[in-house]
């Protein structure tokens, strides 16, 4: 369990229920995790990128977002526009397809979030993570008061913030903020899910270790265990009751066509080895095995002028893609 969050096993559906009202009623948001992870890592810090250093991080962050645009400024609809000039939604366009990013899933519905957390995994107990967003928006801003070079001319107030301009995507390590913040209404997952987002400067970074740091009493966040029993009777209510679904949930053809899938058994998928080449001497390495698809070829150099990586991908392993 990540450090100083609360823990509650929601024993019955009665109990569940009460629990939903009491979050809806509170304006917390809202996570739903399949299994009991006891952390909050976005995925570009999970498996094989956990271990990827920052440099090499970015350039997959930039090249996912430039590759995105390249085709989608042909046929983006107009909730989705906004992300054809501003990175940040554009990472949060890339979350909602799968697309690793480090950037955290959140929403004000805790319907949805148990969906999210009783929808796979029925031999597991889930977990729905919350906390206190309207306390987040006034303890938050004390961030730029201690690190004042995320403002734009540096005074710390927070009227001025430029966090994510100004050190976001610096390849030095920037200031340990996170923050969190809402898609614009408009995109229909975005809207179905009444989802909301977490993002930290730094990868790699626990979500939950830095909520906890911000938000220093343990009252104002909690951990809610859905137990694996409990999963179907859940799912069944949402969908009942609130006519929350994976259909509601992703509006669109293609959440139909990954519903779909799940008519057919599970296929082994194809596997991706990322190579590393260092743009300096040209030495090659690997860095991970993915079944992620390649968004191909770009090179970066630190700000001293030193190599930095560029990724080569080739296909290896078996499998369907």
């Amino acid at each position: 369990m990540a450090i100083s969050w609360n823990e509650t096993v929601l024993e019955s559906l009665p109990a569940a229920r009460r629990v939903f009202l009491e979050l809806k009623g509170k304006r917390w948001l809202c996570r739903g995790q399949q299994k009991r992870f006891g952390t909050l890592f976005p995925t570009i810090d999970r498996d094989e990128l956990r271990s990827v250093p920052r440099c090499q991080k970015l350039v997959l962050e930039r090249n996912s977002i430039d590759t995105f645009r390249a085709s989608a400024r042909y046929f983006s609809a107009p909730g989705e526009a906004a992300s054809l000039s501003d990175d940040v939604v554009a990472i949060m366009l890339l979350r909602h397809f799968s697309v690793p990013t480090r950037l955290l899933d959140w929403t004000l519905s805790p319907w949805v979030a148990a969906f999210f957390a009783a929808n796979a995994d029925e031999s597991e107990d889930g977990e729905l993570w919350t906390f206190d967003e309207p306390l987040y928006e006034s303890l938050g801003r004390e961030q730029w008061i201690k690190w004042p070079e995320t403002t734009s001319d540096g005074s710390g107030a927070p009227n001025k913030w430029d966090g994510v301009r100004l050190t976001a995507f610096a390849i030095d390590e920037p200031p340990d903020w996170i923050i969190s913040g809402f898609y614009a209404p408009g995109f229909h997952r975005q809207n179905a899910q009444q989802g909301a987002y977490t993002m930290t400067a730094r990868y790699g970074r626990d979500h939950a270790e830095r909520l906890a740091e911000l938000l220093p009493d343990p009252q104002s966040r909690h951990v809610y265990v859905i137990p694996a029993g409990l999963k179907p009777s859940i799912l069944e209510e949402l969908q009942q009751k609130h006519g929350i679904s994976r259909g509601s949930l992703f509006p669109d053809s293609a959440g139909a066509a990954e519903t779909a899938c799940e008519v057919f058994p599970p296929s082994r998928p194809r596997l991706y080895t990322a190579r590393a080449v260092d743009t300096g001497n040209g030495r090659e390495t690997s860095w991970w095995t993915s079944a992620q698809p390649p968004f191909g070829v770009i090179s970066l150099r630190g700000r001293t002028g030193g190599p930095c990586w560029r990724p080569a991908w080739e296909w290896s392993g078996e499998g369907s893609g």
